[in-house]
Formats: structure tokens, sequence, C-alpha cells
């Protein structure tokens, strides 16, 4: 009778449930029908024609864009952005060649102010007035 107390009935253990692993299971599933969807559709002429379109009609709309404003400005009598550029590059050589005139003014100025010092005659001394005194007066 104690065998039969202490055996206790077999019991199927039932699976135990990961939602986690489950969800995990779904999303790989679906990333996978998505991933296989996305390449046999991105594989395809139509698409790449399609992609070609909408990439060019941006850049059209970018280009008019431009020229309409270019006509603006010029209407108002202003500078294109590219005529601005030009200002702007003619502006730094005019900076670049105005610090050389500096540095060469300088340094003529430097060299000028040396060479007065140097051939500068001797600065003269006051006159001597003061006579030393006489061995005869003073005896």
């Amino acid at each position: 009778m104690a065998d039969q107390n202490d055996a206790k009935p077999e019991q199927k253990e039932a699976p135990k449930l990961d939602p986690q692993a489950a969800f995990r299971d779904v999303m790989a599933q679906w990333e996978k029908g998505f991933n296989k969807l996305a390449n046999d559709t991105m594989g395809t002429e139509v698409f790449a024609q399609a992609m070609h379109k909408f990439t060019n009609v941006p850049m059209g709309m970018q280009n008019q864009l431009g020229e309409m404003i270019g006509r603006y400005l010029a209407a108002l009598n202003l500078p294109s952005r590219a005529e601005m550029v030009n200002i702007g590059e003619r502006m730094k050589s005019m900076e670049a060649s105005l610090a050389r005139i500096e540095a060469r003014l300088v340094s003529v100025t430097n060299a000028a102010a040396a060479e007065a010092i140097s051939t500068a005659p001797p600065t003269s001394k006051p006159p001597r007035t003061k006579k030393p005194p006489s061995a005869e007066g003073s005896a």
C-alpha cells in the first residue's frame, strides 16, 4: 500500500506557454515575409522606373524654383546667389592683397626707421659752460 501512495500517477506536463517566444516567432515570420515581398517588388523594372520618376520630380521642382528666384531677384535689381558668391570671392582676394600691402608697408617702415636711427648724427651734448676751478684762485 505504501507503494501505491508513494507512486504518483504519471502526469503529462503541459508545455509552458511563453508569450514572448510566440511574439518573437510571429515577428520573425512577419519580417521574413515582408523582406521577401520588398525584395521581389524592388527587383522589378517597374519599381526602378517609378523610383527614377519620384527622384526626378523634386530635382526638377528645385531647378524651376531656383530659376524663378533668379528672375525675381533680377526684377528687384538684387544680386543672385551666384553673383553673391562671386562678390565674396573677389572680396577675399582684395583682402589678401590688402594684407600683403600692409605687410610690405610695415617692413618698409621698419627698415626706414632702422636706417634713420643708424645714420642719424650723434646727439650733441650741451655745451660745458662750467669751468673747473683754477689752481691759482684757490690759494
